[in-house]
């Protein structure tokens, strides 16, 4: 009995050891854990901080991009307005001039002017008649007068409207190009800040998930880089410039092969939204058109899928030289850093494309100063 009380007291002591040992070997790795949570919590909410100051960065440069595109609404309502009052005035001049030829041809029936005047003064059967015919026609010769300095006031006005139309216009001009040269900025930005961002996240996550983020860093790192390297485009000719010796730079002889069926399609699908106002961002019939979402929005109808903006555009197709374009390619433009602004090539030197006057087609004359090249759809 005592043998066995012995030997379970002996079992007590060495499991109350082990326990001892026990806990003193996990107690220092539960706080070890503990520790190393804290540490993550601190690491996440670091993280979260910088990638929250990434997106700040997008937003920052969006509200700048909203602004401008509040001027160039502005500037489309007043051109509007404008081209009211022209139509206005247009409308007062020609009504005016159909009366006054309408007198005109009444005096030439005459010896002149005052002759029909004296006329009818001296057809006067009394003084009191006289008196009524005088002032009778007094009054048609201040309404004549009055005619004429209207119609010389509108004309004067009119000349007025059509300057201030102009000046509408080129700044009108100036606001589209400032929106799409931030835009392309933005695409450079939001690449940029991908990849950053992707690379903070996968410090604090797991082995898979840090595998699947280091993929996509990668794929927005190259994507940042191609667009970087776009910034760096700039037009193939600056036809307002000289080439230093005094000539002209050599016009651009651009093809005109015929086009696919596919691009047939697109073009007839462009072709429908003609005379449509510009609409910054607008990429279907319902919000309008920008130029990339125009061109975008054409092919889509036509079974062919392009990226959104000019700039990717440009990265999807095939670069081909300015004689080999054909009808249904894409021409491209920049006002100095970046692709900003695409059309649909048309052949005979002409293309369709949405622009700060709306979606039209015209020649590539002027906007030979801004070409990048074209580009083919594979």
């Amino acid at each position: 009995m005592g043998k066995r009380n012995k030997w379970r007291k002996s079992m007590v002591l060495a499991f109350a050891l082990a326990g001892g040992l026990l806990f003193n070997t996990i107690q220092p790795t539960e706080v070890h854990a503990e520790e190393t949570s804290q540490q993550m919590i601190e690491k996440k909410a670091e993280i979260d901080a910088q990638v929250k100051k990434l997106q700040e960065e997008l937003t920052n440069l969006q509200k700048e991009i909203d602004e401008k595109v509040k001027v160039f609404k502005q500037v489309q309502a007043e051109i509007k307005e404008v081209d009211a009052s022209i139509v206005e005035t247009k409308k007062r001049i020609e009504q005016r001039s159909k009366i006054l030829s309408e007198r005109m041809a009444a005096y030439q029936a005459q010896d002149n002017t005052v002759g029909v005047y004296l006329n009818v003064v001296l057809e006067a059967k009394s003084f009191a008649d006289l008196m009524d015919r005088v002032v009778a026609v007094k009054t048609l010769m201040d309404a004549d007068q009055e005619l004429v300095d209207q119609q010389e006031a509108d004309k004067a006005s009119l000349e007025q409207q059509k300057a201030i139309l102009d000046e509408k216009q080129k700044e009108l001009q100036k606001q589209f190009q400032e929106l799409q040269q931030k835009e392309s900025e933005m695409e450079v930005k939001k690449a940029e800040n991908e990849a950053k961002s992707l690379a903070l996240k996968a410090q604090i996550a797991t082995k898979q998930e840090e595998e699947r983020l280091e993929a996509e860093r990668k794929a927005a790192e190259e994507e940042a880089a191609r667009l970087r390297a776009l910034q760096a485009a700039t037009p193939v000719v600056q036809a307002t410039q000289n080439n230093g010796d005094g000539q002209q730079p050599q016009k651009i002889i651009v093809g005109s092969g015929a086009g696919t069926a596919s691009s047939g399609d697109a073009i007839s699908t462009a072709k429908q939204f003609l005379g449509r106002p510009y609409v910054w961002g607008g990429s279907n019939p319902t919000s309008g058109f920008d130029c990339s979402g125009l061109v975008q929005w054409s092919y889509k109808q036509a079974g062919v899928s392009l990226p959104r903006t000019a700039s990717q555009q440009y990265l999807a197709t095939q670069r081909i030289s300015a004689g080999e374009a054909r009808v249904g390619d894409l021409v491209f433009f920049s006002y100095g850093s970046g692709v900003a602004h695409v059309g649909i090539y048309l052949g005979n030197n002409t293309m369709i494309d949405a622009q700060n006057n709306g979606v039209v087609i015209e020649s590539l004359d002027w906007w030979n100063q801004y070409l990048v090249g074209f580009g083919r759809i594979q």
